[in-house]
């Protein structure tokens, strides 16, 4: 699980909380079913012209697997795995078919698959990757840019119900005690703009950044792999491919050591 994501979730609920119960002790004052209809289903409905029922009602499954779900990258880890690689394949210690089984990483498995037939050159090799990276790098941008696109709607139905909210309260005026009406009235139309800016900023906003921020380290990660297998393709010294593999990392998360 993403301990980060989840504190994050739990901390904005509790701030809307303490923000609604000081605002009214009656919470069930700022729920309307009026404003739930227009601005859920109004951004429901967008989003479905927008894109394809399929891609909307994937949504709940790519929160629960990339945001709320585990963040396994480690570089420094890879690092390792491909210095272990190199080393058992420069010893021939293991059969190249078996090779693949010992990785636990998708990607690169996927990689060193590839290199391991024979059948590219490392000019080819390095396309092939690329283009596998590329492909990938545009499907998780497009997750992002879902959430994105979707975050701009609730604000603007939010503002319509309020509008509708207003007009609603303006044919009251001149009716007998119409000046009591305009406060609660005009405080539950305004509710429908609660509702919208919630949902962008608190929600689909932040689900965004979070995706588009996870897409740039999942690439990083892979054009990592990507060198790494073209250098144990080549059979690069261990100490060469060590410093060439920790250009990718911070220097407080190098690698130190060679595998022994």
């Amino acid at each position: 699980m993403n301990l980060s994501s989840i504190l994050g979730i739990c901390f904005g609920i509790t701030v809307m909380y303490h923000a609604l119960i000081g605002t009214s002790k009656d919470l069930s004052f700022f729920f309307d079913l009026h404003g739930v209809l227009i601005v859920f289903g109004g951004t429901i409905a967008a989003a479905s012209i927008s894109f394809s029922i399929t891609d909307v009602l994937s949504l709940l499954k790519i929160f629960l697997l990339r945001v709320l779900g585990g963040h396994n990258s480690n570089p420094a880890k890879i690092v390792n795995q491909i210095l272990d690689l190199n080393k058992k394949i420069s010893l021939g210690d293991i059969k190249t078919d078996e090779l693949v089984s010992t990785i636990k990483h998708p990607f690169l498995a996927e990689s060193v698959s590839l290199m391991i037939t024979g059948v590219f050159s490392e000019a080819e090799l390095r396309e092939t990757i690329e283009q596998r990276i590329k492909t990938l790098e545009e499907y998780y941008l497009k997750q992002a840019n879902m959430f994105r696109t979707i975050g701009r709607f609730p604000p603007a139905f939010g503002l319509l119900a309020t509008t509708l909210g207003m007009i609603g309260l303006l044919q009251k005026i001149g009716q007998p005690d119409s000046q009591k009406l305009i406060g609660p009235a005009m405080s539950v139309g305004l509710i429908g703009t609660l509702y919208g800016i919630t949902l962008a900023n608190l929600i689909l906003i932040p689900i965004a950044e979070n995706l588009t921020e996870r897409a740039h380290e999942e690439i990083s990660l892979r054009k990592l792999i990507l060198e790494g297998t073209l250098l144990l393709k080549t059979q690069t010294n261990p100490l060469s491919i060590r410093e060439k593999l920790n250009s990718f990392l911070l220097p407080k998360k190098r690698v130190k050591k060679l595998v022994r």
